[in-house]
């Protein structure tokens, strides 16, 4: 499980319910044109590879007080997971794609991943030191995406070593709307986020980014609007950072303001918690949260 998968869970109407109630839905004023149209139907794709290219963008332009888990893409979760399982038989036919219906070596696979691996590691760290955007970094990213969907799904891409030219560029419009100055911080900036004992108790849960007291969720919808799951998601990642602080440190709970960035829409939208409520309801939705989640 994880807080995603609880809150959609269709048994778990009550908890949603509850968010409902206790925490009413804002009103949402930001109007905007969309400024980056997706340009292939790879939409949650390039969502996934926009997370790992603004995390890259972000780390930086914040290197001097980044703050990131050890090991914290899922890609490399995804990484070890094929590379052990390609190697226990090099010339065994793996099945990849959504119907599984194409057939490579595994030895032929585990070839082509490492190579894409240690060229995504390697431009990754040269963009980290220079900033220096460029095609090839931008389809690491989705390179990386693919291993993200397999991490979810179990799905093997049939693709890691093509990228569609379309979402590449759809992912250089996406970045050069970013707003550096919206995503600069003074004290400190957190990568992926957890939030210790919060996350273990769902199973797992980390957020995009924190910016010195801002919790920032990424969505590359092409709907500007404040959807209820999306507000959840960012009220249960406060919720647990209550319980756990963040990442292994439990008294490190700087989170006063939640948003989410529209990266279509290149506009960032916030709002602080206490327009929720005042600490004491959000202590008792926290003590309710943990009951509901450990009852079983």
């Amino acid at each position: 499980m994880s807080l995603t998968s609880i809150l959609k869970n269709k048994n778990n109407q009550a908890l949603r319910d509850k968010l409902k109630t206790e925490f009413v839905r804002p009103v949402f004023s930001l109007k905007t044109e969309i400024k980056a149209n997706a340009l292939t139907n790879n939409t949650q794709l390039v969502g996934t590879a926009f997370d790992y290219l603004m995390r890259f963008y972000l780390q930086h332009h914040n290197k001097n007080i980044f703050i990131q888990v050890e090991s914290s893409w899922v890609a490399d979760n995804s990484y070890k997971i094929l590379t052990r399982k390609f190697s226990k038989n090099l010339d065994s036919d793996i099945k990849t794609g959504s119907q599984n219906d194409i057939f490579f070596k595994a030895k032929d696979l585990l070839k082509i991943i490492i190579e894409q691996y240690d060229e995504t590691k390697n431009n990754y760290s040269k963009f980290i030191e220079d900033g220096q955007l460029n095609d090839n970094l931008i389809a690491n990213t989705i390179y990386l995406a693919k291993l993200d969907a397999y991490f979810r799904s179990k799905v093997i891409d049939q693709n890691f070593n093509y990228h569609d030219p379309n979402d590449i560029k759809d992912l250089k419009a996406l970045i050069s709307l970013v707003d550096k100055s919206k995503f600069t911080a003074t004290e400190k900036c957190y990568l992926n986020p957890t939030f210790g004992e919060g996350s273990s108790i769902v199973g797992g849960a980390d957020a995009d980014l924190i910016i010195d007291n801002t919790l920032i969720d990424f969505k590359a919808t092409k709907h500007l609007k404040l959807e209820r799951e999306h507000l959840n998601q960012l009220l249960g990642y406060y919720i647990l950072s209550k319980i756990g602080g963040i990442n292994n440190d439990k008294l490190d709970k700087p989170i006063e303001n939640i948003g989410i960035y529209f990266a279509r829409h290149g506009e960032l939208w916030t709002i602080p918690i206490e327009e929720f409520g005042d600490s004491q309801k959000f202590e008792n939705f926290k003590d309710w949260f943990v009951s509901f989640v450990t009852s079983d």
